[in-house]
């Protein structure tokens, strides 16, 4: 069965509990970090962990994780993930994040590189030029 790294954010001094919460559910891999709580479930335990944790703000799939000290490495960084087994050619795909402790501080700079690369990444993919953006909504979230 298929396995995803996942990440429940939540607030600072809570994250114990998140972690025992998810470990309860059935969770693998279970590590408290400051403000989140990083481990890794299947399909199923993403759904439970969404429905059901009671301190955690919500549930999210890691799509990867590598270092980039400038723009173009990161444009690099996150073309190079699967973003086409999550998103559809008609799928909106908004951008947002934080930017903590790093060289690449603009977060308007990181959002607008991370939608192109990610519809440089589906352009490739769907072979198409334009994307309507009119079905389903997939919020990308950055933590640099």
């Amino acid at each position: 069965m298929e396995k995803f790294k996942l990440v429940a954010p939540c607030l600072l001094g809570v994250e114990g509990l998140v972690a025992q919460e998810l470990r309860d559910m059935g969770a693998q891999d279970v590590e408290a970090q400051n403000g989140h709580v990083l481990f890794d479930g299947t399909p199923q335990m993403l759904v439970r962990a969404n429905l059901c944790s009671r301190f955690s703000e919500r549930i999210l799939v890691q799509m990867g994780t590598f270092s980039a000290r400038t723009f173009d490495e990161l444009f690099e960084g996150v073309k190079a993930l699967p973003w086409e087994q999550w998103i559809g050619k008609d799928d909106s795909f908004p951008v947002r994040g934080h930017s903590l402790s790093s060289q690449l501080h603009s977060i308007p700079n990181c959002q607008k590189i991370i939608k192109k690369a990610i519809v440089e990444r589906l352009k490739h993919k769907y072979h198409v030029k334009w994307f309507a953006e009119s079905q389903c909504l997939y919020q990308v979230q950055f933590l640099i």
